[in-house]
């Protein structure tokens, strides 16, 4: 298991650990799921996309694009959250 691989298993043990806390109404941190699962989704994606070097692995590539897409979505949303929770929406 490689650093990164490492970085974003911790990273998705966090998001998976605040949204529960959030469904069950425990505690909310707006943005925090969303974040997290940025962070491990896109260090997921990059060490992906650096095993596919200068083959022509284009599926897996793809997969690594795709992967790197949902965290940057997943920036976004993270974003909006705490967006609407400073405005109070």
């Amino acid at each position: 298991m490689s650093k990164m691989q490492k970085i974003a298993v911790v990273f998705l043990v966090i998001a998976a650990a605040s949204g529960i806390l959030h469904k069950t109404g425990v505690s909310y941190v707006p943005g925090l799921t969303a974040l997290t699962l940025c962070v491990a989704m896109c260090a997921e994606g990059a060490d992906m996309l650096k095993g596919t070097g200068k083959k022509k692995n284009t599926s897996r590539r793809l997969a690594a694009i795709l992967v790197l897409a949902f965290g940057l979505f997943n920036l976004v949303v993270g974003g909006f959250e705490i967006y609407s929770y400073v405005l109070g929406l």
